[in-house]
Parts: C-alpha cells; structure tokens; sequence
C-alpha cells in the first residue's frame, strides 16, 4: 500500500513538471542568441547629432512582434528617452534580420518581446586644469595577494564575470509572472545567488532573499473564510515567484567568466528578478 502511494505521487510530480514545462512557451530568438543580439545594437547603432548636442542619454525599450515567419513586425517605442534617440532605436529594429519565431507545440506563434537599446554620450573632452595623474599600484598588489585557485568560488575578482549580452533585455523578456499570481496583486524582488563556473555555465542557484519567507501572509483562525483563501493564492503566488526566479537564472546561457591573476576562476554573483504584473504582463505563464 505504501508503496503504490509512493509511485502515485512520484507519477504525479512527474505529470506536473512536463505539464508546466510544455506550458512555457519559449521566447523569439535573435540568430546566435543575446551576445549576437546586443553585437548587431552595438554595430548598428548612429547617435543622433541633435541628440549630441543636446548631451541626451538613456534607454529605450522597443517592443515588436516576431511573426511565424521570424519577421520583425509593429515596432514602437514602449519607454521613450528623447524623439531622436527613440527615432534611432526603431531605426535598429527594423534593421535586424529575421528572428527564429517562438512555438507552441510543433506549431510556430506570434509573441512580442522588447530590446532596450541604451543611448550614453561620450565624455567631453577635459581642459588642461582638469587633466589629473593617476597613479596605481596593481603589479605591487598582484605580488602581494595569493595565487589564483582554480576550485575556490571567489566573492570579488579583478575581471568579474560578465553575460554576453544585455542583462537587461533577458531578464525583461525571459522573466514570465507566474499565471497562479494573476489577480492577486503579488508582486517583488527575489534575490538570486548562482555561480559562474570556469567555462562560463551556471551553477549552484539559490534564492537567498525569498519573497515566500519575508512577505507571506500568516493564516491564522481570526481570518474569515474569503481573506483566508486570498491569503493562501498570495503566498502560492510568491513561491511561484521564487520558482521562477530560479528558473530564470539556471536557464541562462554561458556567461564570460571572471579572471583572477588573469587565471579563470569561479565566481559567484548576485541577481535581482523582478516581479511585476502590468511589466510581465506579455510575459505569463
């Protein structure tokens, strides 16, 4: 008897974890991934004279629809910087070469997904009184500190470990609200601890600040019946946050490691995801 409970509830897990595996749709991919994505910004992008002269500078988020076919499709400024950097940043995305489309299924689907391409001007040039002398002592330093270890996870190295690509831009759109969230008005930042290995993968994901343990709502007896319930969708609502959080983090690509002593090591780094229903809101699973 104990045994066939076992195999039951095993089976179920089991049937839970495809059913939301095939629940998550995947996103629309730039050919070659976020690093070719965030090399084709970069390569592409003209800062605007007028944008210059003006010293205009920050982010604008682009949303568009890939189409079953890949196409680039209804382009529009979603957070706006300045009319000629939003100008440039459409200009861009209309540029690029078709995307591979998101699936349902075997079945290719519509889904938007937004770019955040970031405008900074350059410095000025300094006069001659503002001209300074820098003076470092890296080598003595590097001579002092202990040689490198290649099993050690470090906290802080000289070059730390860095995504190839827009952080920024995966986290957007690879970051779905849980769809067991919706209507709950659940919403926070979960920290993410993980560490970048010596060829750039990801492991060891914790959630070190949980949004389950610091903002649940305690049920007590006192509660009525109706508070109760919302009280118990809120909470399941966090942990699907905290899920999510962590699902995020391990499905990202290879990072570029970091350096010590100019040797790879292990690093570990930290995260913040964000939850935000009207900003996941294209993003729900």
């Amino acid at each position: 008897m104990m045994k066939t409970k076992v195999k039951t509830m095993l089976m179920s897990l089991l049937m839970c974890s495809v059913c939301c595996a095939q629940h998550i749709k995947p996103r629309p991919s730039f050919p070659g991934g976020y690093k070719a994505l965030q090399e084709f910004i970069e390569k592409e992008k003209k800062y605007p004279d007028e944008a210059l002269k003006k010293r205009e500078e920050g982010a604008v988020y682009v949303v568009f629809t890939v189409d079953t076919l890949g196409n680039v499709v209804h382009p529009k400024v979603a957070t706006s910087v300045s009319p000629s950097l939003d100008r440039e940043a459409l200009r861009i995305v209309r540029k690029m070469p078709k995307w591979i489309p998101s699936r349902e299924g075997n079945k290719k689907i519509n889904m938007d997904f937004t770019v955040i391409i970031r405008f900074s001007a350059p410095p000025l040039p300094l006069g001659p009184e503002e001209h300074v002398i820098r003076i470092t002592c890296n080598d003595l330093a590097k001579e002092l500190e202990a040689p490198a270890d290649t099993n050690k996870i470090y906290d802080v190295v000289e070059t730390m470990p860095s995504f190839q690509g827009d952080l920024t831009t995966y986290l957007y759109n690879e970051t779905r609200y849980p769809a067991i969230a919706e209507g709950t008005g659940a919403e926070g930042r979960a920290i993410v601890t993980f560490v970048v290995e010596r060829d750039g993968s990801i492991s060891r994901v914790e959630v070190v600040k949980s949004l389950a343990f610091d903002f649940a709502i305690k049920i007590t007896d006192y509660m009525t019946a109706e508070y109760r319930q919302k009280a118990k969708a809120y909470n399941k609502a966090l942990q699907a946050m905290d899920e999510e959080a962590a699902r995020v983090i391990k499905s990202m690509p290879k990072w570029n490691p970091g350096k010590y002593h100019d040797e790879v090591v292990r690093v570990k780094f930290t995260l913040a995801v964000s939850f935000k229903p009207h900003k996941n809101s294209h993003n729900t699973k």
